[in-house]
């Protein structure tokens, strides 16, 4: 065994000088000074300040000012160090502090003497902290002689290990094999006794010898013991007989318990035997009235504590209470019960949000006195508010509990969102209203095509995918464009849609020449898109535009279809432009708005693979263009509607006003001249704040607003034969330690990301970090059904799905699986871009109580 004197030249000294290369010793008790001098060697000049003054201190700086590199300098001072900043600056020494690093640290945590012998001899640590209690500076020698003759021969031999901390661990964890060999042996019961009474204060109370009943007394001498030391007032009453450990025996306590809770293999045991306990002790009740549990994460019930604590502390207006909160115990071990990571990742969304919306607002009033600017502060910041508001109403939604867990938290988040909106909404609609419509510094829809496209045409040599997606609002376009940079060259601008904001002529706007040739129009109070006066409002009359125009140059086909499309089929070489359209994120916002959130992820995951499919039939050029935006209307609050001044307008998708007729200041207006578009509509007009004409509107799109206006436009660039790297990584997936039955339609998957060369060379160190898409699937071939997803969270971006996996780095995602379905299933880890699998399926069943 290694002295104490030994650990600390070899563990402190010697580390410290091999990171810093100068180390000054402070040492009042003279406890370090036979040391110091030891440390002495050819690469190692130790300067003793006791035997000596002035002439050392020069000695001691020439040697620091020339000193080369893989040299080393260690100063040796007899007495302590200076604390307060005053007393450093009088200190000749405090140079070499400067210098490099201070032994013992009063700054540093595990620098004082008791500190240093516990990490030498942590399976001694109760008799050290008794010693210490009685002598506060005890030799060497004396820590040196503790433990000497404790010896447990049969429990070594038969959980192969040593040392107090180990054998207990490995009692507690006894597989089959172990608990066979101390059946098999008796002189083992002894032993045992003698080691849970010195280390932990321990007397069995069982009668029994068997290993059962034995580790069944120590797992919960253990466990409650923890939950005591770490609770900061009294016991229960009811509690009061139940043992606890010593108080010397506090630090292997906490020691067994972290190893327990964070070592991957027994996890699920620690689970167990943590339920079973907190059952047997009646402590959810028991403890109902508790507040001040400490910091550990001992119980399941606490995590429960912990999670109200945070939700209080959101409603308080003490976020960084709520955020301490979320530090220390949403990744507990607690985190792989499905409910628990969904219950934390609300309170994580909800507090984005806030905190978000706040700091926004601070910032608004220094970008509304011009419109450029406020829509410029929309592209680089506003549009992170839609972002977190559209995550959070996912994690609402996502949440049974939501509405008695958190009682205040989503009505408080959802009003400071609605008021950052409206204020950023009225100042934008007032400066539309001065100037009208589309602001003159960004593109018009209606100029896209004729602008970034069509030059593109005219030479012949260059072949374009224009992707004509519906609702992909801003900062869905912003994520999108981020997931596609990481594959190919793109660049991300902005358009503003044509009023009124609706598919028919949103759609219609993104045609060629439609900034002279599209109009707007009423006829028999319906609104029609017209091109050169002949309707354009359904799809085949869009394509029979790009048709006439381009002939046999242009071909049209749904993005859906474009993505099952086989290799043996690509698209016509003689095929220039390829529109591909969609219209599924509108369609299921307007029809399952409960499911639209995972629409978009499907649908953004189809725009990649399209991107990287076209890039393997050759086209040069992509183009994802959008029809309009959309705005969640959650944040609605009782009677929140806008009335219209009277009877004769047109109500468009209730939120735009057309023809003519009474208008009060609750609204903007607009002549037909200044909408930017030809119309034979008198007037245009619109409520000035985001609320639409009918009561109840969850989402909403049609009127004037950044939200369902300002829009993004994605030009992508390809490589010409451009060779995608080969599989590199594995994914290895795992539910519960290798269960094959979910009970719950949340289930949490854990994932690893390895490197496929490290079986066969041994290093993983050229693996990067990978993104994967998490699914479910049924069926194979053409029948193969997406039946479970990854669900939005802390590893999960919640616009693409995706999961960005670090290298030999184990997180847990929550699949969130199909109501619907029940069965076998397979999950895989997913190449976004290309969607071959990284790893092998884990096959699962569906085993959800009736």
């Amino acid at each position: 065994m290694v002295s104490i004197g030994q650990y600390i030249k070899t563990d402190i000294l010697q580390s410290r000088l091999s990171n810093n290369s100068v180390l000054i010793i402070y040492d009042g008790e003279g406890r370090y000074h036979q040391l110091a001098k030891e440390m002495a060697n050819e690469n190692c000049n130790v300067i003793d300040v006791t035997e000596g003054s002035l002439a050392t201190r020069l000695h001691a700086i020439n040697i620091l000012s020339n000193l080369k590199s893989s040299k080393q300098l260690l100063v040796y001072v007899p007495k302590t160090a200076p604390i307060e900043d005053e007393d450093k600056q009088k200190d000749p020494f405090a140079l070499y502090a400067a210098a490099g690093s201070v032994f013992p640290d009063p700054e540093r945590s595990g620098d004082k003497y008791v500190d240093i012998c516990l990490k030498a001899k942590p399976d001694q640590s109760t008799a050290i902290r008794e010693l210490f209690e009685k002598n506060n500076n005890p030799s060497f020698e004396v820590i040196n002689a503790i433990g000497g003759g404790v010896n447990w021969p049969t429990l070594q031999a038969a959980l192969n290990t040593e040392g107090a901390a180990n054998l207990l661990f490995k009692f507690m964890t006894a597989n089959k094999a172990v608990q066979n060999k101390l059946a098999a042996e008796t002189s083992w019961y002894n032993e045992v006794q003698s080691l849970f009474s010195s280390t932990l204060g321990l007397s069995l109370r069982t009668k029994q010898s068997n290993w059962t009943a034995i580790a069944d007394e120590l797992w919960r001498f253990v466990l409650f013991s923890e939950f005591a030391f770490d609770l900061n007032e009294p016991i229960p009453s009811s509690l009061s007989d139940v043992p606890v450990a010593k108080t010397s025996a506090q630090p292997i306590v906490e020691e067994l318990g972290d190893s327990l809770r964070k070592h991957t293999d027994y996890q699920s045991l620690y689970i167990e035997r943590a339920t079973e306990i907190e059952q047997e002790l009646n402590l959810n009740s028991v403890c109902a009235n508790i507040t001040k549990l400490g910091h550990r994460d001992t119980f399941p019930f606490e995590e429960k504590c912990y999670l109200k604590q945070a939700i209080t502390a959101l409603l308080n207006d003490e976020g960084h209470i709520t955020r301490q909160i979320v530090a220390e115990h949403s990744n507990s071990v607690w985190s792989s019960n499905s409910d628990s990571q969904l219950n934390w990742e609300l309170v994580k969304s909800s507090q984005r949000l806030l905190e978000t919306c706040e700091d926004l607002a601070r910032e608004l009033p220094n970008f509304i006195k011009k419109q450029s600017d406020l829509v410029e502060f929309y592209q680089s910041s506003l549009r992170r508010a839609d972002q977190f508001h559209r995550e959070f109403e996912q994690a609402v939604n996502d949440c049974p509990e939501s509405d008695n867990l958190m009682p205040g938290v989503v009505d408080l988040v959802r009003k400071n969102y609605r008021k950052l909106v409206e204020s950023v909404q009225l100042p934008f609609t007032h400066f539309v209203n001065e100037s009208g419509w589309p602001p003159a510094e960004v593109l018009a829809n209606t100029q896209l095509f004729d602008s970034k496209v069509a030059p593109l045409l005219k030479s012949g040599t260059n072949r374009i995918a224009y992707l004509m997606i519906d609702a992909l609002r801003y900062e869905l376009g912003y994520e999108l464009n981020k997931q596609i940079k990481e594959d190919v060259d793109s660049q991300l601008s902005v358009a503003f849609s044509t009023l009124p904001s609706i598919t028919p002529v949103g759609m219609a706007s993104l045609l060629p020449g439609a900034h002279t040739n599209l109009s707007v129009s009423l006829d028999d109070g319906k609104t029609k898109a017209l091109y050169n006066g002949k309707p354009v409002g359904s799809v085949e009359q869009r394509m029979g535009v790009f048709r006439t125009l381009y002939g046999d140059r242009f071909s049209e086909m749904p993005l859906k279809d474009f993505i099952k499309l086989p290799k043996t089929k690509p698209v016509a070489s003689t095929t220039d432009l390829l529109v591909l359209r969609s219209t599924e994120i509108d369609s299921f916002f307007e029809n399952h708005p409960e499911d639209a959130p995972a629409m978009m992820q499907r649908e953004l995951k189809q725009i990649r693979q399209a991107v990287n499919k076209l890039q393997e039939q050759g086209f040069q050029k992509v183009f994802v263009v959008t029809d309009h935006g959309f705005h969640m209307n959650n944040a609605q609050e009782a009677g929140d509607k806008v009335l219209s001044p009277d009877s004769n307008w047109k109500i468009e998708h209730q939120r735009i006003l057309l023809g003519s007729g009474n208008i009060d200041d609750h609204h903007y207006c607009l002549s037909s001249d200044k909408l930017g578009i030809n119309s034979d509509i008198k007037m245009f007009a619109g409520p000035r704040s985001l609320a639409p004409y009918r009561k109840g509107m969850l989402y909403y799109h049609g009127g004037l607003s950044l939200q369902e206006c300002l829009v993004p436009v994605i030009e992508i660039t390809l490589k010409p034969n451009a060779v995608r790297a080969g599989q590199t990584a594995s994914v290895i997936l795992d539910y519960k330690k290798g269960a094959t039955r979910i009970t719950t339609r949340f289930a949490v998957i854990e994932l690893k990301l390895e490197s496929l060369s490290a079986d066969l060379f041994g290093d993983s160190d050229d693996l990067e970090a990978t993104e994967v898409l998490i699914e479910a699937h049924t069926g194979t071939g053409k029948n193969l059904k997406v039946v479970g997803e990854a669900r939005p969270g802390e590893h999960v971006n919640a616009a693409t799905g995706t999961v960005t996996l670090e290298p030999n780095k184990t997180i847990k995602v929550t699949l969130k699986m199909d109501p619907e379905f029940e069965g076998k299933f397979k999950v895989k880890a997913i190449d976004p871009v290309t969607s071959t699998t990284l790893g092998d399926a884990l096959e699962l069943e569906t085993d959800y109580a009736v």
